[in-house]
């Protein structure tokens, strides 16, 4: 039951298994980027690909102090692997077109430029590659100093995707209002007095069990999970 609740707190593990299941669909031996792959997460997924790295290869740890997060990761220890491209992820030094498909994952709201990388994408993938691409559409300062943006809707996804010459395969909210506020309760809780769990308590049970809805999901969510494919 702890499990259960710690999964449905922890957009990770729903992010994990998309993420899982979107590599597996790629056909053996073609080329993906991991672009700003941070410490290569999925690398081990990608056996059956000719796998690719780039990041900018600066990150340490949090500078500043913040509320403990409720994820299972956390920056102590984060260290990157081999990268192949160090660089800014808008301007990575490969030819046009020589990618079959590029993984981006959490990634966009650490970046000045997202618009720009959207476009870079594009240049780097070649005829009908396929993009994966996750962000949040909510979320808390994460990885100071290079935290830029709390999130990004789905009008951002499907005017730029569009402007850059992708067709959007699948775009899909994960969590909702209600699950946005029983995570935040429950981050209030656990940072909190022991009289503070107790009063929080019924809020959480509130929210938690609280039926998602259209309205609920279009209101606000954690963030979304993305595949497209260049339209040329």
């Amino acid at each position: 039951m702890l499990k259960k609740i710690k999964q449905r707190l922890d957009n990770q593990y729903v992010r994990d298994e998309f993420i899982h299941r979107e590599l597996a669909k790629l056909a053996p031996q073609s080329r993906l980027l991991d672009a700003g792959c941070g410490s290569q997460r999925y690398r081990s997924r990608c056996d059956h690909l000719v796998y690719q790295s780039q990041d900018f290869g600066k990150y340490s740890v949090d500078e500043k102090k913040m509320l403990g997060s409720l994820g299972a990761g956390g920056t102590d220890g984060y260290a990157y692997g081999q990268l192949d491209y160090v660089s800014d992820i808008w301007k990575i030094p490969a030819e046009a077109g020589f990618f079959d498909a590029i993984l981006c994952t959490e990634v966009l709201e650490h970046i000045p430029y997202p618009n720009e990388t959207i476009k870079e994408f594009a240049r780097l993938l070649g005829s009908r590659g396929k993009l994966i691409l996750t962000a949040p559409s909510n979320c808390l300062r994460h990885m100071d100093p290079y935290f830029f943006y709390s999130g990004f809707s789905d009008r951002w996804f499907e005017h730029n995707l569009k402007l850059n010459g992708f067709v959007i395969d699948s775009l899909q909210p994960v969590g909702d209002y209600f699950g946005w506020m029983s995570v935040e309760v429950a981050r209030s809780a656990s940072s909190a007095s022991l009289f503070a769990k107790i009063s929080l308590a019924p809020a959480f049970l509130y929210y938690f069990f609280k039926k998602k809805t259209q309205v609920s999901t279009d209101t606000l969510c954690m963030g979304y999970h993305v595949v497209a494919h260049k339209n040329s």
